[in-house]
């Protein structure tokens, strides 16, 4: 029985072994790698820089990199804002509000009284008046973002109606000093170097020089002044360096009151006048001294222009006597009233 038992492997044909076919291919790849001639990476030659000889004559200059303008902010959504003087209980102080009459604010407190605000031609801080250290009147200047309040004179005398010039570099101011008539000052941004660039007139009465204007291109100031009569003012406009005598430029207008404004163009003088307590106000163009009336009635004064030229802003009385700032157009149409406040406001002045 045990003899009968045969392992039935051994009588199994024998499989040939295959090469894999993955194993051919491969050594296909490397006999051809192994064929096409190799190129060491150090014999390939480095090219040299171009000499200035080999760069084209016609290739564009060098130029140099751009540089960043920043463009004007854009208005505020209520077209901008008025600054003016607030008289508050004992003092007067200064305050803002938008000129659509929105978010009236003072900025400005404390026992002592602030007068003729004026806005740097960037809009970033405000020079004006006020007895905040010694009791006369002295120049500050405050940074509207941080409400700093920085002293630009110290006993010069009693300084008033202050202004930047269109650069912002210099300010303008009246100076009237004890026993002598007002004249007409410049100091540095920084309060350095004040110095007077005309005298005022003979005349010693009281508010002898009241307003002074710088033109928009800087070269002329408009000024408001006595020539016989006490509080009888005309305008006389002279160089901004004072070298040559103020030239008179008003004739046959009555009662001109104490300020005056440059339209944007430097074309025209805004100016308020008529009798005591009715004054209006009008344009006079310089170029043929043609007169406008732009108000009828009201006791307006201190009239300004907008930045653009297309509104003023001036303080009036119509409003049963209170002192309100108010904005019309160019024209004198579309009159809006902006405050309403029993106490005065007065002194307005446009957010460039």
């Amino acid at each position: 029985m045990l003899s009968k038992k045969r392992n039935k492997n051994l009588f199994r044909k024998k499989k040939k072994r295959r090469v894999p076919l993955l194993y051919i291919f491969l050594g296909i790849a490397a006999l051809i790698f192994l064929l096409v001639p190799q190129t060491n990476l150090t014999d390939i030659p480095i090219p040299a820089s171009p000499t200035p000889s080999q760069i084209p004559t016609d290739a564009p200059p060098t130029l140099p990199p751009p540089t960043f303008t920043p463009q004007p902010l854009p208005t505020g959504v209520h077209g901008g804002r008025l600054i003016f003087t607030c008289t508050r209980g004992e003092y007067n102080h200064l305050c803002i509000v938008n000129r659509d009459g929105s978010g009236l604010m003072e900025i400005t407190s404390g026992n002592a009284n602030d007068y003729y605000p004026s806005f740097s031609p960037g809009g970033g801080a405000v020079v004006f008046a006020s007895t905040r250290s010694m009791g006369t009147f002295d120049l500050y200047l405050m940074i509207l973002q941080t409400s700093e309040i920085l002293p630009l004179t110290n006993e010069i005398g009693n300084v008033f109606s202050p202004e930047f010039s269109p650069d912002g570099e210099k300010i303008l101011f009246i100076n009237r000093k004890e026993d002598s008539p007002a004249g007409l000052w410049i100091l540095n941004r920084d309060g350095s170097a004040p110095h007077r660039i005309y005298g005022g007139p003979n005349y010693r009465g009281p508010n002898t020089l009241v307003s002074a204007a710088w033109s928009p291109d800087g070269t002329k100031i408009a000024m408001a002044m006595t020539v016989d009569q006490p509080f009888e003012y005309q305008i006389f406009l002279m160089d901004s360096e004072g070298k040559t005598d103020p030239a008179r430029v008003t004739y046959g207008m009555m009662g001109i009151a104490g300020s005056v404004d440059w339209s944007p163009d430097g074309k025209s003088l805004l100016l308020s006048a008529g009798p005591p307590e009715d004054k209006d106000i009008y344009r006079y163009d310089l170029d043929g001294g043609l007169i406008t009336r732009l108000t009828f009635g009201g006791n307006n004064n201190a009239p300004v222009y907008s930045p653009d030229g297309k509104w003023i802003a001036f303080n009036s009385l119509r409003n049963h006597g209170q002192a309100d700032i108010y904005i019309m157009r160019a024209d004198g149409s579309d009159l809006q009233q902006i405050t309403d406040n029993p106490e005065p406001d007065w002194q307005p002045q446009w957010e460039p």
